[in-house]
């Protein structure tokens, strides 16, 4: 019994430290860094991560989840922020009525680079759907 306790606890903690390295491993350069500090001085709980070239930071900013992406200079590319699905204009609510009707919004998210804003709604898990203001598709991409 001592035994299989011993090894459990050390798969356990191999895991863990596993993760824990993961979770650790995005190197944020200070430019970044000194950019996202600056412009969200209140943000708490920042995931980093690394997608592509682009650095992605997931935070709760005055109460709110959003996710900001800078590149390796740390100027900002974009912002998405999760609303609500009554926060969806209106055309963008009724093109997805008519397409799929019924169906329930599981996530929305307002999605702004530089002066373009589009809003990425899921309203099937694995397929987000990204809209215009006017409520024009633009493309369909996996979730």
């Amino acid at each position: 019994m001592k035994k299989v306790f011993l090894i459990t606890l050390g798969v356990f903690l191999i895991c863990f430290s596993a993760n824990a390295q993961k979770a650790n491993a995005v190197k944020v350069p200070a430019a970044v860094k000194a950019s996202f500090e600056k412009q969200f001085p209140k943000a708490s709980d920042a995931k980093w991560e690394k997608e592509g070239a682009e650095y992605e930071v997931a935070i709760k900013n005055n109460g709110q989840e959003m996710t900001i992406a800078y590149d390796a200079k740390g100027k900002m590319l974009e912002t998405e922020l999760k609303i609500k699905s009554t926060e969806l204009p209106a055309a963008v609510l009724k093109s997805i009525n008519d397409k799929y009707k019924g169906k329930p919004i599981l996530d929305a998210e307002k999605i702004t680079a530089g002066e373009k804003i589009t809003y990425e709604v899921v309203v099937q898990k694995g397929k987000a759907l990204i809209y215009d203001a006017n409520g024009k598709l633009l493309e369909q991409e996996k979730d």
